[in-house]
């Protein structure tokens, strides 16, 4: 038996605008976009489908509409979820109310509001099977002792008598709602929304605007479901403050030499005694790749899902019997790795392991528990993959796949064949799985406590996947395997920046609407409540770098407009691909950069061309081979910049040339020897590459992709949005609700030193300093003619600025940034410590977690002490903290 669902969309478009419906049924797309549902232009503001839906058990449905103009795409802000009985009637009709994706009503409709902050009891709805209306509308940020009334012009509806409204319940979608049965009553009806106090039992006010109007009589057989976006009335801006800290930085008396999972719920407790909201994390994928400090990285995971070891407290997995050697040892070296200032990655790594291993030995058969079969039922489809690569990896002593003998290819019902044939594989996978529970179950009790004190998660989730991980093994052909993932120059560096990752490929992943995206961020909402995008700017654009060059610096934007050979024909360039493309080395070259070993340097490494020039012999000839030749580090530095001095970056693809500008060209020794003209053109050319052509191709690259990212979850999204930001990235990620990170000592605005916070829009993310950055003791102290600057111009003290950022001036800038309009103010735990009161006497530097301009860097700080010992207060906007004395 068919049930007819009929969709009716009320929504003003204008000439050449089209509206499609997306939702998880194959009649609606199956969460495709290419294959959405065309809806028809009724009459005036209203669109409309109907479609049939076979009978079968009940489902969740969930849908969305989207507007399409041309090649630009609008989506609407959240998708509806309605529960469905095929054949319980013969016909549902959903009327829908558009609602802006960039609304901030939108954003408290995310996980930290209705998970952590506005958290309500769900109630079962009164009749809702029998009902002949159902009315949903949405009302963040209410008050628990508050709930939505209903109120109109029928009996059934109190004839606006606010002494008896109806009320509604919410539901476990995050709508209140009402079942009514309106059999006898004539249409149009008229009805409002109200706020009821649930206490006093008082009806206290109307929702603003005009009455709403229902025009669908009720008819047996046909259930019709409104729903009515958002409750019309003045929302506060909610603000909240939060502490941004990385897992491994945590120290307690508890953890073994670095930060673990267990300790969230302590810092949890002292963040909701200090007035926090939130707890802002990097990334806690594992990474092991190396087994040594260098997977200290944590933005280099192996898996898209599993949680890095490193995080797991042994004793709350079982502890060895006293007269096994590693328990012998487990006190005296817990001691001393939790005494060392700084995590000792590697060793804390191979002894957890080596225990946890002796564990699963001794447990293993303990594991056969009904929660432990159902949460491997629901994760084996990356658990499997996962434990596999682990075992591989550890097999042939690599993670990369293409160097295994056997399974470098990977083929599911190979590597199960694998696991029932080979003992060695059935054991460390077991063990792979036991691990893997045992972290899920303590980040599960973490975040559990967390929320029970009003204090909500975010998490962090890279750009981008390590080169040899399961995912790149798993899924080859979303990934461009053969290109690396970076940045352009910036500040942090002058060569760029080369993470290593490899690029996606966006066409093959839109095929499914970007599935493998979709399953990564439903399987983080386990655990989180909000997440950083890390590099945004990738969903735009990504600057893309060829396997054979090291630095940044040789890259370019994918996707991205070229330079073509015809342009430089019309601007009157004789364009010759060789000495535009290839490093431009000369006699005078040589001398300026070697001086007395020039004569050296041509005789070792380069060979002689028909013009006088010289090139790189074949052995030297790319980056990559340069690094792989171990030369002393002065000479791969030289020969690393003679191979970055060119004007284009050829690229072919599918047997296609292109040419792409490289950045900063007019700071090479090819570019000087240009004649005028030519340079004056490429000038030309260069500024239309970087900061013009492009915008409109990008801005449809994320409008594609971004929409369909955010309809995963029920996250809050905020975008690390920082470096060279294309104009129509902040137009975008304002229409899609997602909050950008704004940074006072980092501008948007080109010409000034300082971005003025207090201009920050209302949807973002405002902090002193990222992860990236020194904390403000350390920034106190990198330039003193900008300290001095910050002081005058921004916290407008007149006398002389002092040498060092005490606890006063640390407070003095982060009360700034707190009565600001900005919905989340974030600060590294190193400087809300600092303003506690706690000032380490180490160097500032040290309490860096990264550097950027450094590639392997040691990620290892740890704050000094346990947190419970220092105070702080953030009350009305003004952080209250007390010196050490």
């Amino acid at each position: 038996m068919h049930q007819k669902i009929r969709f009716y969309l009320r929504y003003h478009t204008r000439y050449g605008q089209e509206v499609y419906l997306l939702g998880n049924i194959p009649v609606l797309g199956n969460d495709v976009p290419r294959q959405a549902c065309h809806l028809h232009w009724l009459h005036h503001d209203w669109w409309g489908i109907d479609i049939d839906i076979p009978g079968g058990d009940a489902f969740t449905l969930q849908y969305q509409y989207f507007i399409r103009e041309l090649e630009e795409v609008t989506w609407e802000g959240g998708v509806r979820e309605i529960q469905i009985t095929p054949g319980l009637h013969r016909e549902l009709i959903f009327t829908d109310t558009w609602t802006p994706a960039g609304a901030p009503e939108q954003a408290w409709m995310t996980a930290p509001f209705t998970r952590v902050f506005f958290n309500r009891e769900i109630q079962v709805i009164p009749d809702i099977l029998t009902a002949t209306h159902i009315f949903r509308v949405q009302a963040p940020l209410l008050d628990a002792s508050h709930t939505i009334c209903l109120l109109g012009s029928s009996p059934s509806l109190q004839r606006w008598d606010t002494g008896q409204p109806v009320l509604l319940q919410p539901d476990a979608h995050g709508w209140f709602t009402a079942a009514l049965t309106l059999s006898a009553t004539d249409v149009p009806l008229q009805y409002k929304y109200g706020v009821y106090n649930l206490t006093t039992r008082q009806f206290l006010e109307y929702e603003n605007g005009g009455n709403r109007e229902l025009h669908t009589v009720a008819v047996a057989g046909r259930q019709v479901i409104l729903h009515d976006g958002f409750v019309r009335k003045d929302y506060p801006q909610w603000k909240g403050t939060g502490v941004a800290v990385p897992v491994f930085s945590l120290r307690s008396s508890e953890g073994f030499g670095a930060g673990e999972f267990a300790d969230l719920a302590p810092l949890a407790r002292w963040a909701q005694q200090s007035g926090l909201q939130l707890i802002q994390l990097l990334p806690v994928n594992d990474t092991t790749n190396t087994r040594t400090w260098r997977d200290s990285y944590p933005y280099a995971a192996i898996s898209a899902y599993a949680l890095h070891p490193l995080y797991i407290r042994l004793q709350l997995v079982g502890t060895l019997p006293a007269t096994h050697p590693l328990q012998r040892q487990f006190h005296s070296l817990r001691q001393w790795l939790n005494d060392l200032p700084a995590m000792d990655y590697e060793t804390v790594t191979t002894f957890k392991m080596a225990y946890l291993k002796a564990l699963f030995e001794a447990q293993g058969e303990q594991l056969q528990t009904r929660d432990y079969w159902h949460w491997f039922a629901g994760n084996e489809h990356w658990l499997l993959p996962y434990a596999i690569f682990c075992h591989l990896r550890d097999k042939y002593q690599t993670s990369d796949f293409s160097q295994w003998k056997e399974h470098n290819v990977y083929d599911y019902t190979a590597i199960s064949k694998y696991v029932i044939a080979d003992p060695a594989a059935a054991e460390t996978a077991h063990f792979h799985f036991f691990l893997q529970y045992h972290l899920h179950k303590q980040l599960s009790a973490a975040v559990k406590e967390a929320h029970s004190y009003g204090i909500a998660l975010k998490g962090d989730i890279p750009i981008g996947v390590s080169r040899y991980s399961v995912d790149a093994w798993m899924y080859p052909s979303l990934f461009h395997l053969d290109m690396q993932a970076g940045a352009p120059p910036d500040s942090f560096t002058a060569e760029g920046q080369n993470w290593g990752f490899p690029t996606y490929n966006w066409k093959a992943m839109s095929a499914d609407g970007y599935e493998w995206w979709q399953q990564r961020l439903r399987y983080m909402s386990v655990y989180f409540d909000a997440f950083r995008i890390d590099h945004i700017l990738g969903f735009f654009r990504i600057w893309q770098i060829p396997a054979g060059a090291v630095q940044g610096l040789l890259g370019y934007f994918h996707p991205a407009i070229p330079v073509s050979r015809e342009e430089f024909v019309q601007r009157g360039v004789d364009f010759d691909e060789k000495r535009y493309c290839s490093p431009w080395i000369t006699d005078d070259v040589l001398d300026a950069a070697f001086g007395n070993y020039a004569g050296i340097m041509k005789d070792t490494y380069l060979q002689p061309l028909d013009n006088g020039g010289y090139e790189l012999l074949p052995a030297y000839n790319t980056q990559r081979k340069v690094r792989g030749c171990q030369l002393p580090e002065a000479v791969e530095s030289a020969l690393f910049q003679l191979l970055a001095d060119v004007l284009l970056i050829k690229v072919v693809t599918d047997g296609r040339t292109a040419y792409h500008p490289r950045y900063d060209l007019m700071s090479t020794a090819s570019f000087a020897a240009l004649d005028a003209h030519t340079q004056e053109q490429l000038r030309a050319l260069y500024h239309s590459y970087f900061y013009v052509r492009q915008e409109s191709c990008w801005r449809k690259e994320a409008m594609h992709k971004l929409p369909l990212i955010r309809r995963a979850t029920r996250m809050l999204i905020c975008g690390e949005d920082l470096g060279m930001v294309p104009h129509c990235v902040p137009g975008v990620m304002k229409e899609q609700g997602i909050l950008s990170l704004e940074v006072q000592r980092m501008p948007k605005d080109t010409g000034i030193t300082f971005a003025d916070i207090n201009k920050a829009p209302y949807l973002s993310v405002l902090t002193p300093a990222t992860h990236d950055m020194s904390t403000l003791r350390g920034w106190w102290q990198e330039d003193a003619a900008i300290s001095r600057q910050y002081y005058r111009q921004v916290l407008q003290h007149a006398q002389p600025a002092p040498p060092r950022a005490g606890s006063d001036i640390v407070r003095e800038i982060i009360t700034q940034h707190l009565q600001t309009n900005a919905m989340w103010r974030i600060f590294q735990i190193q400087d809300l410590l600092t303003a506690a009161g706690y000032v380490p006497a180490l160097h500032p530097d040290e309490e860096r977690i990264n550097i950027p301009a450094i590639s392997q860097y040691y990620w290892k700080y740890r704050i000094g002490e346990e947190i419970s010992a220092y105070t702080l207060k953030i009350e009305e906007g003004i952080l209250q903290g007390k010196d050490k004395k």
